[in-house]
Parts: structure tokens; sequence; C-alpha cells
């Protein structure tokens, strides 16, 4: 099975949700055989040779191309980032592939390439972008940046429907989304397929059995859905669990060394019994330190994965209801679900007073983990079945397809 991955994450560190997905099922693919070319588009620091080495390790073939600069691409009526990565569709591809998946509406651009010669054309769909963009504008504390984003929601609105047309196969990260796009497009509906966020599921993980009251959430901190969801948490539940004398709240996050990242840090460094680690390199070893994991966004659009990177770790979760959306987890089942300060602190607390039920919540949590995030299962069980019914996307296509280049 020839597979071409086009990506605008270089996948290794896996230290984000994005990268995270894209790496395991790099792996997963690697595991079934598959030989893999991935295109990596738009790097604004190029890879390490160690990044790099980690990766040719996986795939057959990696290559690098560079984006248009942000400046020529600001008179386009397509959403900047298509507009930036447009060079995909000006790559030689020198061989067919039985399958080309694109790593969200960005990367698009590549079925304009008159070289690619593909059998099966998949968007991995990470969000609702155009939803997702009016959210991230929402909570934008820059007013000019606030502005540019929502311009692009708007770009963004006719380029989703157009690219979603053009290929074979829509991967949704999130059941909800994929229920809400067959919900609007009936007529597409066979292309709507759920994938869950690529995992790598090795030995069953120690159950969090930290006897203490540390509460930990990981994440970003240079989207500002992320610093809106922390601001809420450390404003109306921080101050409750505070009363608890034993109770402490660690946060982790990357930067990406940006401005407003750099403010937020320092904003909750000031909150009382609140550990800030900014770019900490491996998170992990804090996951079995602490008793309850936290995932509190009000905002947003497809899986929070933080949420089920600490299910895989074995560590409880208390998440909002936005924190949840889309993965399959159930309230009091395989987790906590709250959404006012008041429910939420309560969740935690509950969870905090009982060694017992910290383990049973995390154990349930994982055995349906391990059910429905098997990844090589799933890919394969995916690929498989679409080349079976491949060639759909045939050059009749190719008209339609170059309007968008």
């Amino acid at each position: 099975m020839k597979v071409l991955h086009v990506m605008t994450h270089f996948p290794w560190p896996p230290n984000n949700g994005a990268r995270a997905d894209i790496w395991a099922r790099l792996l997963a693919m690697k595991e079934l055989g598959y030989s893999v070319h991935v295109l990596v588009i738009g790097q604004k620091t190029p890879p390490s040779d160690r990044e790099m080495a980690e990766v040719k390790k996986v795939v057959d073939r990696i290559d690098l191309i560079d984006r248009r600069s942000a400046w020529e691409c600001l008179a386009s009526f397509k959403p900047t980032n298509i507009a930036r990565n447009s060079p995909l569709a000006d790559f030689p591809l020198t061989q067919p592939y039985d399958v080309t998946i694109m790593e969200a509406e960005d990367t698009f651009p590549i079925c304009s390439n008159p070289t690619l010669k593909t059998s099966w054309r998949v968007i991995r769909i990470h969000n609702d972008e155009v939803n997702y963009l009016w959210e991230f504008a929402r909570h934008e504390e820059k007013f000019i940046r606030r502005q540019f984003v929502r311009m692009e929601a708007l770009r963004m609105i006719p380029y989703s429907k157009k690219a979603h047309r053009g290929v074979d196969s829509l991967w949704f990260i999130s059941q909800d989304e994929r229920q809400k796009f067959i919900a609007k497009y009936p007529a597409d509906a066979d292309k709507a397929v759920w994938l869950p966020p690529s995992i790598l599921l090795g030995e069953a993980p120690k159950l969090a059995v930290a006897q203490g009251k540390r509460v930990l959430f990981v994440g970003n901190f240079y989207t500002s859905l992320n610093r809106d969801g922390l601001r809420w948490y450390l404003k109306h539940v921080h101050p409750v669990l505070m009363k608890d004398p034993d109770y402490d709240f660690i946060v982790v996050g990357s930067t990406l060394d940006r401005p407003a990242s750099h403010q937020f840090v320092e904003e909750i460094k000031k909150e009382p019994r609140c550990t800030v680690h900014a770019d900490w390199p491996d998170p992990d070893p804090l996951y079995g330190e602490c008793a309850v994991f936290v995932n509190p966004m009000r905002s947003g659009a497809g899986v929070k994965l933080k949420s089920i990177h600490a299910i895989e770790k074995g560590i409880p979760v208390v998440s909002t209801s936005i924190g949840n959306e889309g993965n399959g987890f159930l309230d009091r089942e395989h987790l906590r679900v709250a959404d006012t300060p008041e429910d939420f602190a309560s969740a935690v607390t509950e969870l905090l007073s009982s060694h017992k039920l910290r383990e049973e919540i995390a154990s349930r949590a994982y055995n349906h983990l391990t059910t429905q995030y098997n990844s090589a299962k799933n890919i394969d069980r995916l690929v498989t079945g679409s080349v079976s019914q491949a060639p759909r996307c045939d050059r009749g296509q190719h008209a339609e397809l170059s309007a968008l280049k």
C-alpha cells in the first residue's frame, strides 16, 4: 500500500494534539507495512537532524516544502494558509499512490498538482474549520488579530465546501462533527467516516495512584481557546478547591515563543498554589504524580485530544461538555462532565476524595480507549476499504480542482 501523507506540522516530536495524532498514525502505517511518502509544508524553523532521523525511521521518504510569504497572500480571495501552501501544487511527484491523506483543508492544494496520481483522496477533518476560526476570533485578546481571524473564517466558508467536494473521503476526528456534516450535507454522507484520534497503545499504564490532591492541565498556551478555559478555571473553580489545604494545580503548556503565550504564563504564575511549566520537555511523568486531569475548555471545535491523552496515561478526567465532545466517552462512566463552576469543582472534589473512584473511572475509560482507538486496526479498515472502491476522484474533476489553485 503506497500512501502520500501531506501535512503542515512536522510530526516529531509529537508534543501537541495534531502532531501526536499524525505521529501515531504514521507508526500504525509502518506497523501495517505501508510505504509512506510524507510532504511537510511551512516549517518556520527547519527540523533538526535528530528530528529528521526519527521520522526517517518510520517513513520511506520525506520532503520539506517552503510556503509562500504571508505578504504575498494577503490580497488572495482564498484563506491565507491555503494561499501560502500553494507550492504543494508545483512539487514534482514521480510515483502513483493508492491513497493521499491531507491533514485538514490547509493541504488541499496538493489536489491541484498535475503530477499527483492517486486512487483515493482523503482529508483528515480535525475541526469544523469555519466554526473553529469564529471561536478563535471570539476569544482572541488583540483587536487586529481578532479581525484578521474573522476575515479568514469568511474566506474559509466557500473554500471548505469545495475541498470537501473535491475528495473521496472525509475522515472526521470527531463523531459529533461527522453527524453534523451528514445532517447538513446528506448527499455526501457516504464520504463522512469517523477515524478516532490515533493513539500509541502499548502496555496498559499503571492507573493514577497518586495519593495527593494535585490537579493537572496539559495543553498549549498559544491558542486563545485554551487560555480562555484556564482563565475560567482559575477564576471560578480554583478558589473553591483551594479550601482544601492539600490541593495544588499544575499547568503545563507550550508557548511557540509567542508573546501572547509568554504574557499568559506570567499572568497565571501569579495565582496562588498554581505551578506553571512552560515548554516542559516531557510532561508524561506528571500524569502519574497527579490525581485528576482537568479540561476546562468552553469553546472550540473537533476533539480535544488533551482529555484522550490523559485517559491514555491512566488518570481520571473532569471536562466541560465542549472539552469532551466528539470522542465517545460518557459522563460518570469514563470521566466526569461539568459545565458550571459549582459542578466542576464538585466533580474534582469527589474524585480527589476517593482513590477507589479514581481507579474505577480511569480503568473503564482506558478499556474503552483500547476498544475504540486501535490505530492500526482503524486505519487499515479505512484504507483497505478506500482502495477497494477506487477510483472515484478521476481526472474529470481536475478542472474544478485547478480552479482552487
